[in-house]
């Protein structure tokens, strides 16, 4: 049954890599072209909050809507400087979870403040940054999105320094999805169980659910990250980047969950081809780590970001959003 699961998944991509090519010339249009990437907006109670990368701090602006960042309104909930970090605070990420608000991050703390990380295959004389890099999470004191949070520790599953970690519910559990670094340059995506949204399950090991294999993973550095949980009725997918961010070739590879046991590698299923990835026809390049907009009509909206411009260095990345289409359950990126 696996078997023809996967071969089904198979033809699948090869469809949409066929069906889904893009016969529209015109630009794409950024939703905001002035900020620094790894977009993520929630909605509610009918209000519209947008946050990402800035690297000193995280604010969350309360927004006009999911397709006008006009900003009503914005606080900066966390900065460098707290909890010993010392810089390179990315993808922010905002969750309600019970009654209330949980933001997953990640950033470089000092080596005083935190132990060096446990990156696989890494060098016991080496000196890297990466080893101190660790996701964190804040809680919000009350159940109000934009009031004040509480720093309540890093996140380190089997010890390891990640970055672009975010959650991923199932049959009543919470999960910790991740980019953890197998040697320097060498990241995979890592799930590991929670006793809470801010505590890592001491007695389930870490499971490594991708890492980079194909080609179109490998362009300017092996690279798998920034996880993206998107759910459907029937099935539960990671959406994840893959590539060096500079390559010219950062793109998005998708598992699709076959099993039950998420904590089993042999539970998801690779696609074989990039889902999404740069289209020089619309002026849209550098295109990656996305986030999963839920709205309550039921549509799904893919955040995202990229440039319109070929060269990565010539401006900041750009958000983008764009509705998410199905064929047979499955999501179609366009």
């Amino acid at each position: 049954m696996k078997a023809l699961f996967g071969i089904f998944l198979y033809l699948y991509f090869a469809l949409v890599l066929l069906f889904t090519t893009s016969t529209d010339v015109l630009p794409a249009k950024p939703l905001d072209n002035l900020n620094g990437g790894d977009p993520f907006i929630v909605e509610n109670n009918g209000n519209t909050y947008y946050t990402y990368t800035t690297g000193g701090n995280i604010s969350i602006k309360q927004i006009a809507s999911f397709q006008d960042v006009t900003v009503l309104s914005e606080k900066s909930v966390f900065s460098v400087g707290n909890n010993g970090i010392v810089r390179d605070i990315w993808a922010p990420e905002i969750h309600k979870i019970g009654d209330r608000w949980y933001i997953v991050s990640c950033a470089l703390f000092d080596s005083s403040a935190v132990p060096r990380g446990a990156m696989p295959d890494g060098s016991e004389s080496e000196v890297h940054d990466d080893y101190y890099r660790y996701g964190f999470v804040l809680e919000s004191k009350t159940a109000d999105i934009m009031g004040e949070y509480e720093f309540k520790g890093i996140l380190a599953p089997d010890g390891m320094n990640n970055i672009d970690g975010t959650y991923l519910h199932k049959d009543g559990k919470l999960y910790y999805v991740c980019s953890a670094y197998l040697g320097v340059g060498h990241q995979c995506i890592y799930i590991s169980l929670m006793d809470n949204p801010y505590t890592i399950n001491a007695d389930s090991e870490s499971e490594i659910l991708s890492k980079p294999f194909y080609s179109w993973e490998k362009n300017g550095w092996k690279v798998n990250e920034g996880p993206a949980v998107l759910y459907t009725d029937d099935s539960i997918y990671i959406v994840y980047s893959a590539s060096g961010y500079s390559s010219g070739e950062y793109c998005l590879g998708m598992l699709t969950l076959s099993g039950n046991n998420v904590l089993n590698k042999s539970s998801w299923l690779k696609s074989p081809v990039s889902v999404f990835k740069k289209q020089p026809e619309k002026s849209l390049y550098h295109t990656g780590h996305c986030s999963f907009l839920y709205r309550e009509n039921g549509d799904i909206y893919m955040v995202y970001h990229a440039t319109d411009n070929p060269d990565f260095f010539a401006k900041p990345r750009c958000t983008y959003i764009t509705k998410l289409d199905f064929c047979c359950g499955f999501p179609l990126f366009k």
